[in-house]
């Protein structure tokens, strides 16, 4: 089958102020005991087969050594495919690149967050902003030619001028990928926690607003809410996910979805330490798609892509009619600039992809309150 493969790597020098990921910082001798689980898990979930795309995710994958990423990779033998590495700054080397090139990874993400020290050292980062141009410089050294860069975008106290110095500075580098991501502020992150100079919804928008405007004038295309690309570098693997491709996770953590259901791997890395030393898959959950999450999710994947996606085509296939009361909720949207539908393709606006989670939700209930979908089933 041709899915995506994403492997959670959790380990990380310290955890961010923002992270509410599963992460974990240990020494490094606990690395190619991870490692070897995971290999066990890949190995027991009998998987086969060409993928589209390979992700390391985490975490901080960079850290470990390329040789014991090299194992995983040898677990999923193929060609023409997208193989990226997540990348902290200050995490890599010449040499490790070299070895990246040599196992079949050809994409790296570099999570610069901010091109400003001001803004790193307030965000718990330990890596400065000469980090990310001299590590920039090394991948395209070694012959990297298709890299993301990644910002957080109101990070607390940042000023709208330090933002746009943060895009100028991504601009002149001029990676293959931007991913510009919200702050938010997650209950499990250390900032969660505690009350936090949180930017307001209105500066927020001035942030998206303005990094839209600028690299669309570089040239870069925004495919998807928080990405962009110049053309023909899209992140395929990201893709699958919002185009409802099957992707399976390895990993502590990790989440896979095979079409039909969803399953996760339990989030305890002791856990899933024992599991696989005793021959079990780690699996904690499963959830089987109703047709209601079957619904919002095409909805809510659909209008993260800013080529929209062709409704009446996701209606027909899910047995669906189209009511008036929709209808008429899709023209007040309109009217509103915060949707375009021409009869069959439903998009967000500019102005919309600002509230998109509102304009999602306003498209599925009837009203704010309701508990009952606007559709109804096909008799």
């Amino acid at each position: 089958m041709n899915q995506g493969i994403y492997v959670h790597i959790p380990f990380c020098e310290q955890r961010c102020y923002y992270c509410a990921f599963t992460v974990v910082t240990t020494p490094e001798d606990t690395y190619e005991p991870y490692i070897r689980r995971l290999v066990n898990e890949i190995r027991m979930s009998g998987i086969t087969g060409e993928f589209r795309s390979i992700y390391f995710g985490g975490g901080t994958p960079s850290i470990i050594p390329a040789k014991l990423l090299s194992q995983v990779l040898r677990e999923f033998p193929g060609s023409d495919r997208e193989v990226s590495i997540e990348v902290n700054p200050g995490t890599i080397s010449s040499e490790k690149l070299a070895l990246y090139r040599e196992i079949g990874i050809n994409r790296i993400s570099l999570g610069a967050q901010s091109m400003e020290d001001e803004d790193l050292k307030r965000a718990g980062r330990l890596h400065r902003s000469v980090a990310v141009y001299e590590d920039f410089e090394m991948c395209r050294r070694l012959g990297f030619n298709n890299i993301n860069l990644d910002l957080i975008a109101g990070l607390p106290e940042q000023r709208l001028e330090v933002w746009n110095r943060n895009v100028e500075a991504v601009l002149r580098l001029r990676p293959e990928h931007v991913s510009i991501y919200m702050l938010d502020q997650e209950e499990r992150s250390a900032w969660g926690s505690r009350t936090q100079s949180v930017q307001a919804d209105e500066d927020f928008a001035i942030f998206y607003e303005e990094s839209s405007l600028r690299l669309a004038a570089a040239g870069y295309i925004q495919y998807e809410i928080s990405n962009w690309a110049r053309p023909g570098s899209e992140c395929r693997h990201n893709l699958g996910y919002w185009t409802g491709v099957p992707y399976r996770g390895f990993g502590v953590s990790a989440h896979s979805y095979d079409g039909v259901q969803r399953f996760w791997n339990t989030s305890s890395l002791n856990e899933y330490a024992s599991r696989i030393d005793a021959g079990n898959v780690p699996i904690s959950g499963t959830e089987i798609l109703t047709r209601q999450m079957k619904i919002e999710e095409t909805f809510m994947l659909g209008l993260r892509q800013t080529s929209g996606f062709d409704v009446r085509a996701a209606a027909s296939d899910m047995g669906l009619n189209l009511p008036a009361v929709w209808m008429s909720r899709v023209h007040e949207l309109q009217q509103a600039g915060m949707i375009e539908f021409d009869g069959t393709v439903l998009k967000l606006t500019p102005k919309g992809r600002l509230v998109a989670s509102s304009v999602t939700e306003e498209l599925i209930w009837a009203s704010p309150a309701s508990q009952l979908s606007i559709f109804e089933a096909t008799r």
